[in-house]
């Protein structure tokens, strides 16, 4: 009976295994088939998990970069340009979590040409456009290539400058600075140039000093044409033209030719920007270059030159778009201003450095952007640059 108990025991210890066997194998087989979401469940997603994944292991949303056009010598003249590029767009990304690609053209006139060419191709890359200034303000808008965006820390931003650049928000001033007479005084004494008109270069002896940029293909050139021409028209009452046929002065193809004749000395007098003389103390701590303005009865006239950041039409991504804007435009973006584009920031909160002592005097000066509208600018600048080019140029 023992040795039958025992048999019967040994017969079920193998059937018991044979079963677990199966089971195992089975099971296996089972899970092999399935795909790997199957392995984790085989509810529905509906029923269990949102379609949305986590932002930390999904790819970015269609509002998690922003794609910026710009010029490439943008916050370009400090002393180390690349912790400032580092302080501007990648402190965005830390802080927003948006990605920032910087895309940079040769001049602000070819990001926006580019700017329009993508608008009206129906294929819009650009977010966001930075170095719009008056002349290619009006043709991107000419265009319809921008949209108007008023930001949220607009009030920073002192009302005359937005009306004296774009009352309807389709670019918003970042940064200016006064168009002026740069000069050497090894060569050209204070008292020349503290009273200086237009009419002061009629002597050929001071005309022949001079070096200015083509207007058709520098915007410092092209802001000092505006400049001459308001003066002429709209306070002296005279013919804008007199004053180029008669002084005929060095013209260059742009800002960067005329200061390299100007450093070598051949010409003494540039026209470039009021902030000049706070660079050259900044960086030399030399007093050796001064800035002038026209002056008349006793007041000095200067003219603008406004840059402004604007949100691109059909911009691909927005929302990020407007953010960055408003980050562009705040204190902690508009302090480096200063010190790394040599111009005024827009933003009225933050402070001027020692070295802006040597600038000219923005309270002193009458701003005579005011005489004339970016629509006269708009229907007159062909025109006008066609009989610049009757005059100028030569065989």
């Amino acid at each position: 009976m023992i040795i039958l108990a025992r048999f019967h025991l040994y017969i079920a210890l193998i059937i018991l295994a044979a079963i677990i066997v199966s089971v195992a194998y089975y099971g296996i087989v089972y899970r092999i088939s399935l795909s790997p979401e199957e392995t984790k469940t085989t509810e529905t997603p509906s029923e269990t998990t949102p379609t949305t994944s986590s932002p930390t292991t999904s790819s970015p949303a269609v509002e998690e970069k922003v794609v910026i056009y710009t010029y490439d010598s943008l916050l370009a003249w400090g002393e180390d340009p690349e912790m400032i590029y580092d302080k501007v767009f990648n402190e965005f990304e830390r802080r927003t979590g948006i990605e920032v690609e910087v895309v940079k053209f040769g001049s602000a006139g070819e990001a926006v040409a580019k700017v329009i060419e993508e608008y009206e191709s129906g294929n819009v890359r650009a977010d966001v456009i930075i170095g719009v200034d008056a002349i290619n303000l009006i043709k991107a808008k000419e265009r319809e290539a921008l949209e108007p965006y008023t930001p949220s820390n607009i009030d920073e931003i002192p009302s005359w400058l937005i009306e004296s650049f774009d009352p309807q928000h389709y670019a918003i001033p970042f940064d200016y600075g006064l168009i002026a007479f740069v000069y050497d005084r090894e060569y050209i004494g204070d008292d020349v140039m503290e009273n200086i008109t237009f009419e002061s270069f009629y002597n050929p002896d001071l005309a022949s000093t001079l070096i200015v940029e083509d207007p058709r293909t520098s915007s410092t050139g092209l802001n000092f044409l505006l400049y001459e021409i308001t003066v002429y028209t709209k306070i002296l009452g005279k013919d804008w033209k007199e004053w180029w046929s008669t002084v005929k002065p060095k013209v260059e193809k742009g800002w960067s030719e005329a200061y390299d004749r100007f450093f070598e000395e051949e010409y003494h007098i540039v026209v470039s920007y009021g902030t000049d003389p706070a660079y050259s103390m900044y960086f030399y701590n030399s007093t050796r270059y001064g800035a002038a303005l026209v002056k008349y009865n006793g007041k000095l006239y200067g003219w603008l030159q406004i840059e402004g950041i604007a949100l691109v039409k059909n911009a691909p991504h927005r929302e990020a778009a407007k953010k960055f804007i408003d980050w562009f435009l705040s204190v902690e973006v508009q302090q480096y201003i200063p010190l790394n584009n040599w111009m005024y920031p827009a933003n009225k909160n933050v402070e001027l450095p020692e070295a802006y002592d040597y600038a000219i005097n923005m309270s002193n000066v009458k701003i005579v952007n005011k005489y004339i509208s970016i629509d006269e600018i708009a229907t007159n600048l062909e025109n006008w640059l066609d009989e610049w080019v009757d005059i100028m140029v030569t065989d």
